[in-house]
């Protein structure tokens, strides 16, 4: 029963697929009637795709970038825990051995500045994984840029034909064309809701762990490595 359910399941999704007819393709070679200053919004966006791309692989290259600082920040965490574990060792060792009040105050002191710094290494994974998630979204968005980029190129070559008198002009429907380039836009201004929402979180974050790591210094040198903040929001082309 439950391959049968599968299969007619997969029957349906097939049939679901099939039922969808892909978007025509603008003939092309229409822009070939076009003189130069009919191609200029062509070109231009032609250029703005190709920036749109540029866009795209920073954005992979900065996602990569905030991966990276998880481990970093990980082997601080360990670090800071090691530390407090020494510390407390330390401090029986001193109680078994009746030090001093000033001895004791010391290991104490460095108890309270390695608890410190875990709370601290604590608040930088936060943020850190945070940054991870916005650098996802910004990646996503600028993917979405892409593909609005492609379908604005796509309706720029439509209507420069369309206004040609390009026969060519008539292998697709432009209510496609409009239909298409709507759906992108809309798709890049959701995603880019979601970015703005997770820097506002990555930005509180970055706050609680400044303070948190400041507090650690005033007791004694975190050995962290630097975690820029959020840049700034990304705007909408």
């Amino acid at each position: 029963m439950r391959r049968i359910l599968i299969a007619v399941g997969s029957g349906l999704i097939a049939a679901a697929c099939s039922s969808q007819k892909p978007a025509a393709k603008l003939d092309d070679s229409g822009l070939a009637r076009l003189n130069e200053t009919q191609m200029e919004p062509v070109d231009e966006a032609r250029v703005e795709e190709g920036r749109a791309r540029d866009d795209l692989a920073r954005a992979r290259a900065k996602e990569a970038d905030a991966r990276a600082q998880l481990e970093v920040a990980k082997s601080e965490r360990d670090v800071a825990d090691a530390q407090l574990k020494r510390a407390l060792a330390q401090q029986d060792l001193l109680k078994k051995q009746y030090a001093s009040k000033d001895q004791m105050a010391g290991v104490e002191q460095e108890i309270a500045a390695a608890q410190d710094r875990i709370k601290a290494s604590d608040l930088k994974l936060q943020y850190v994984n945070q940054m991870i998630a916005l650098s996802e979204a910004e990646r996503r968005h600028a993917e979405a840029h892409v593909v609005t980029a492609q379908a604005l190129t796509e309706q720029a070559k439509y209507r420069a034909m369309k206004a040609a008198n390009a026969p060519e002009a008539g292998s697709v429907n432009p209510g496609d064309i409009d239909q298409r380039v709507a759906a992108a836009q809309a798709q890049e201004a959701n995603i880019l809701k979601d970015v703005a929402a997770r820097r506002t979180t990555a930005n509180e974050l970055y706050e609680r762990w400044q303070q948190a790591n400041a507090r650690a210094r005033a007791l004694a040198q975190p050995m962290q490595v630097p975690v820029p903040p959020p840049t700034s929001e990304p705007t909408s082309h």
